[in-house]
């Protein structure tokens, strides 16, 4: 199995429109759906990096995903690993739960291939 086929995998959950992996630098590592994948990729690493320092400095812990809520749909971001992060487009009325399911289920293996 690749880093492509998971993302496909989580694609197939109802209501994902984007599935993407990016560098911490924000670059682009895989991604399948019809999102300009670089437009997002800095965005996606620049807040995971952003929101775990407020972690850090709440004494929260570790980060485990990022869930944005917007009038058009959600944006579902997780760290895979300390070199990647996996970033989730959903539409409005997707099963977020099985989204953010999909998400957690597929970490793992992620960073297994990364």
């Amino acid at each position: 199995m690749s880093v492509k086929d998971v993302l496909q995998e989580i694609m197939k959950t109802d209501g994902v429109d984007d599935a993407l992996i990016v560098g911490r630098d924000g670059f682009v590592i895989e991604h399948v759906g019809q999102l300009q994948a670089d437009m997002i990729g800095v965005a996606v690493s620049t807040v995971i990096g952003a929101v775990e320092a407020m972690g850090r400095t709440t004494e929260k812990g570790n980060l485990f995903e990022i869930m944005a809520e917007f009038d058009g749909g959600t944006i579902i971001s997780a760290p895979v690993g300390n070199d990647a992060v996996l970033g989730v487009t959903a539409r409005q009325g997707g099963n977020l739960g099985g989204i953010r399911f999909a998400v957690k289920k597929n970490i793992e293996p992620l960073k297994r291939m990364l």
